[in-house]
């Protein structure tokens, strides 16, 4: 599991910051920020990594919760973030073989426009705001019959409990619950109605196509067959919203699930007014929300627009490294119809001269914007140079894309937010093969997202700005990503180090002579586990020698659990998760050499760009050595202890 094992029974031998220290100490970090000209430093958070508050864990948490905005605050009072990179928070997908209707847990499976019924807060519920459409007891309940240990419930999700294999677990028992609550309570809920009323008005159609393809799905699964595939159902149902139907039929038929699919336009609703609710509180504390924008389509949008896929030719990646495959990575989601982008190439891009596929397109960009601070976009070279592939693993790069794409999303962009926007409201994944005209596009443009992960292959802060013409402050780096191995386990690698050492040193020169900590506890380590720890520190102030970088929370709080093993599926992927008492947990782990010591790390990004203000560089090496130090564990247990 993590790194170390935590003695609950002896916690009081690790040392926090006293409120006088963290104000004092804080101020020292600010300070090392504006030397070294930083611009942003984010967050990537998956809504299942948030912890739960106690008596609330029904096996997935949420951004949403009501345990994260006290969460996110205390990880920006030790990290000074001013943005969270949200992963995907769109609803999972599902399959099913006849008996079983099970999620799947990767986020990268889900559609574009819903937001997930797993980030809806069961909690939130309760309170008058949502017309107390659930009693806490319900709540309590729901964690009270969570049937694992304190292990596998505090550092887990655990998608089959919260979820069900039939969409019978605990947050489908909430959300059928509360809307059984919800009509049949009208008046105790009457504001609530007003709000529904008015989100049914405005909701776009493709949320509301997607509320009728849960309700069909539904349907063939209750009589046994396979409601998620729906090329298996009968031709109404399959081409509903077709041309091969008409428009009695249809009308006949969406009459018919109009009652099934208002639950889940209901759920949508919830979980629209919760995330509204959420980056409201964040950007108060000046936080920006950005939402993670999937390349691929899921089968329910498919379904929901057929005139805008290829029949029988995918979506994928040029992969020299996938022989087996014929060097593609096939990924199995079907591919656009580009000649449907525009409807007259010679036109300028707007709205009146959008094809079928530009329009799906502009309404993906601009749901994002309108949910959205900005937006990061997946394999963004997808959206300049195409690749697809057909059944026999034959590639096609689809030509004369280019700029396109990158129109009609300033165009939704701006539509969505009544302005033109910023470049830096989007962030773009160009890493990989077939990048080369994407970035030659967008470089210096756009920011690119990069990881330190691969600085072997000269993804670093030094050479995207010597070697490969990046400014700074046009690409955001971290030390690891979802789908790299953690940190901690990237240290204990021989080679890897070995591989990243030299690039360290020519980065942060004199500062690799300050990694180490003036305490006992660091001195007396086996010279091993000094160098891993070393190792770490630099890593983590490699990113911070640049103006823009992110971390995930495994990596803050030194954990070995990844997020994601990309291309295996292991059951282990998309469940780490923070624990209750993460205050506690993140104190311990700086004590024991794990997680991000920020003012080690600042101290030697100062030193390795010559910044050497005495004032500033002394206070943060004395705050490294407080946090790597014994004492009480908590703001709290410190002040008490350190009293006068």
């Amino acid at each position: 599991m993590r790194i170390n094992s935590i003695n609950y029974n002896n916690i009081s031998f690790k040392r926090a910051f006293t409120t006088k220290e963290k104000e004092k100490y804080s101020k020292a970090m600010q300070d090392a920020r504006s030397q070294l000209g930083l611009e942003e430093t984010s967050a990537i958070v998956f809504d299942f990594n948030s912890p739960s508050n106690k008596n609330e864990n029904y096996g997935l948490s949420s951004m949403n919760s009501a345990a994260f905005i006290p969460f996110i605050h205390f990880v920006k009072e030790n990290s000074s973030i001013s943005k969270i990179q949200a992963g995907p928070q769109s609803n999972l997908d599902y399959y099913s073989d006849g008996a079983t209707f099970k999620p799947t847990t990767s986020p990268y499976s889900g559609t574009t426009f819903t937001l997930g019924l797993q980030t809806i807060s069961l909690e939130k519920l309760t309170e008058e705001e949502y017309g107390s459409l659930l009693d806490y007891d319900f709540i309590k309940s729901l964690d009270e019959n969570y049937p694992l240990n304190k292990e596998e419930r505090e550092y887990k999700a655990n998608y089959s409990y919260a979820l069900g294999n039939n969409k019978d677990g605990a947050i489908f028992q909430g959300l059928k619950k509360a809307y059984e609550n919800f009509i049949s309570n009208p008046k105790k809920t009457q504001k609530l109605q007003g709000e529904y009323q008015e989100f049914k008005r405005t909701v776009p159609l493709e949320i509301v196509k997607e509320t009728y393809f849960d309700a069909i799905a539904d349907e063939y699964h209750s009589k046994g067959k396979k409601g998620a595939d729906w090329k298996n159902w009968g031709c109404t149902d399959k081409f509903l919203f077709s041309d091969k139907v008409s428009e009695t039929e249809r009308q006949k038929r969406l009459e018919e699930l109009k009652e099934k699919a208002d639950f889940y336009l209901f759920c949508q609703f919830l979980a629209h007014k919760q995330h509204k609710e959420t980056k409201k509180e964040l950007n108060d504390d000046n936080i920006k929300l950005f939402g993670d924008c999937l390349v691929c389509f899921s089968p329910k949008e498919v379904w929901a627009n057929p005139e805008c896929f290829l029949e029988d030719y995918f979506t994928g990646g040029i992969d020299p490294f996938c022989p087996e495959t014929n060097n593609i990575q096939p990924w199995g989601s079907p591919a656009l119809d580009y000649s449907k982008l525009l409807i007259n190439e010679n036109e300028d891009c707007n709205f009146s001269n959008l094809g079928p596929v530009g329009k799906l397109l502009y309404q993906k960009f601009k749901t994002f914007m309108q949910n959205y601070d900005g937006v990061r976009l997946d394999a963004f070279w997808q959206y300049v140079t195409p690749f697809i592939y057909n059944d026999n693993l034959e590639g096609i790069n689809v030509k004369g894309v280019d700029n396109k794409i990158l129109d009609i999303m300033n165009l939704a962009a701006r539509d969505a937010k009544g302005k033109d926007v910023e470049p830096e409201t989007f962030v773009l994944e160009l890493i990989g093969f077939n990048t080369e005209r994407g970035k030659e596009l967008t470089k210096n443009i756009y920011p690119h997202v990069y990881s330190t992960a691969y600085a072997e292959y000269n993804e670093n802060p030094r050479e995207l700005v010597q070697n490969q013409g990046y400014l700074d402050g046009k690409f955001i780096i971290g030390a690891t990503s979802h789908d790299n191995d953690s940190l901690v386990n990237m240290s204990r690698n021989e080679e890897r180090r070995k591989a990243h050492t030299p690039i360290l040193a020519a980065t942060l020169k004199e500062g690799m002579n300050h990694l180490g900590y003036n305490v006992d506890s660091y001195k007396n380590q086996p010279e091993k586990e000094k160098e891993e720890e070393d190792f770490r520190t630099a890593k983590l102030a490699e990113i911070f020698t640049t103006k823009k970088q992110y971390f995930t929370l495994p990596d803050l709080f030194g954990m070995q659990e990844r997020i994601n093993i990309s291309g295996k599926s292991d059951k282990d992927n998309w469940t780490v998760k923070m624990p209750i008492d993460y205050e506690r947990f993140y104190y311990s782990q700086l004590a024991n050499g794990y997680g991000i010591n920020f003012p080690k790390v600042y101290q030697t990004a100062l030193i390795s760009k010559g910044i050497n203000e005495d004032n500033t560089v002394n206070l943060l090496s004395e705050a490294s050595d407080i946090l790597r130090s014994k004492g009480p564990m908590t703001t709290d247990e410190a002040d008490e202890f350190y009293k006068d």
